[in-house]
């Protein structure tokens, strides 16, 4: 890369505007050909990215950098923020089952204008509005039931356990967000997701599944409970229980056990398991995409545990 634009980009933060790199001397036709080389992507008209940083990032690294380099192409006085999960990526908010477009709230009332790469929204009250390392965007419980109204509960729940969990809101903003936003007027998801927003959850799996739990109409097993034999050893650490009917859910994320000692070690600790009478069914990222077959193996699960002896 040309060391003047390297300059440019890490002086930046890997993210810049192209007029930022004219005003210093940069022509339009070295940029195109730095973006020809793979050494800048251009996300949006005047939005920039540094590619090395780009092709290393993770998708949701890459929503935060394609926000942060949108934000950089309007004015640094532009009355714009970012929403939705355009805030939440910059917030470094875990993301689940979102587009990949750039979401945007103008400050001072008036609407911008969307295109295939950007969507504009309806203000929202400045409190929720404010500024993370330079960048303007809504704080993360307005974010999240943003997401909530836009792409879905799932989605929404995936973020507000995360944000939770990490100390990032409370459960008092998220329904202060709700109610004040007014989201709740054309959907129901957001009211879903305040409910059940849980910081316990470990995982965009264990997310996910509670959401699935909701949906199938399942009572909500109680999460990440250690359970011990008759003489107080421990025996495990699981993902969720239904207590009274002794059914341990296990949620296996993408890549869980990918050492086949870790496959034995598991295998051991569901046997400890079942000999003290619990039943372990175990869902995979897959199946949480469709209710009914949660629902077929936790019913099947909880009917052998009725079957077994007092």
């Amino acid at each position: 890369m040309d060391q003047r634009i390297a300059t440019v980009m890490t002086g930046f933060g890997g993210v810049a505007a192209a007029s930022a790199l004219h005003l210093r001397g940069i022509r339009a036709r070295e940029i195109t050909r730095a973006v020809r080389a793979g050494d800048l992507v251009r996300v949006r008209r005047n939005a920039l990215v540094d590619g090395a940083t780009w092709r290393k990032a993770a998708p949701w690294e890459r929503h935060a950098l394609r926000a942060r380099a949108v934000a950089a192409s309007f004015p640094r006085d532009a009355p714009l923020a970012l929403t939705h999960h355009s805030a939440l990526a910059v917030w470094g908010i875990a993301l689940y089952g979102v587009d990949d477009r750039v979401h945007l709230t103008s400050t001072d009332g008036r609407r911008g204008r969307n295109d295939d790469r950007v969507s504009f929204h309806r203000p929202v009250p400045a409190p929720f509005v404010t500024d993370h390392r330079g960048i303007s965007l809504v704080r993360p419980a307005a974010a999240i039931v943003q997401v909530a109204a836009l792409s879905g509960g799932e989605a929404a729940l995936v973020s507000a356990d995360a944000a939770l969990r990490e100390g990032r809101c409370a459960p008092e903003d998220l329904r202060t967000a709700s109610a004040t936003l007014g989201v709740a007027r054309s959907s129901t998801a957001p009211g879903r997701v305040v409910a059940l927003a849980d910081g316990r959850m470990e995982s965009a799996a264990e997310s996910r599944a509670r959401w699935v739990f909701d949906v199938a109409g399942l009572a909500q097993p109680v999460p990440q409970v250690v359970i011990h034999d008759e003489e107080g050893r421990f025996v495990a650490r699981v993902d969720f229980l239904l207590q009274e009917e002794l059914v341990v859910i296990e949620i296996d994320g993408m890549g869980k056990y990918e050492d086949i000692r870790d496959l034995r070690a598991e295998k051991v600790r569901e046997d400890r398991l079942r000999g003290l009478g619990y039943e372990v069914v175990r869902l995979t990222w897959t199946e949480l995409a469709d209710p009914g077959v949660v629902l077929r193996k936790v019913l099947a699960a909880v009917g052998r545990a009725h079957l077994r002896p007092a």
